[in-house]
């Protein structure tokens, strides 16, 4: 998506280690995103292959690492949004 100024997938995920559920939910993100779609929580369970538990802790693996953020949408809608790898870091350090 050219107004983010950055490739939204960045294969840099796959170094993290992170588990497979956590990768799966953030190459689902980027596609949303990549589409030009909202990637909320509605949008990412109608794509999810696993259960809606297993979406929130891929989603809250993501976060520690600050690998994806919430953001306001439009209509108030919130969505998840990828940041790019300069900003992921390894929980709990700076």
């Amino acid at each position: 998506m050219a107004q983010l100024g950055y490739r939204v997938m960045d294969t840099q995920i796959f170094n993290l280690k992170l588990s497979v559920l956590a990768t799966s939910a953030y190459i689902l993100i980027c596609s949303l995103v990549g589409e030009g779609l909202l990637a909320s929580d509605q949008a990412i369970l109608e794509r999810w292959n696993e259960s809606h538990e297993n979406l929130q802790a891929a989603l809250v693996e993501l976060q520690l690492w600050r690998v994806i953020e919430k953001r306001n949408g439009p209509e108030e809608k919130v969505s998840w949004s990828p940041n790019p790898a300069s900003l992921w870091r390894v929980p709990g350090t700076l």
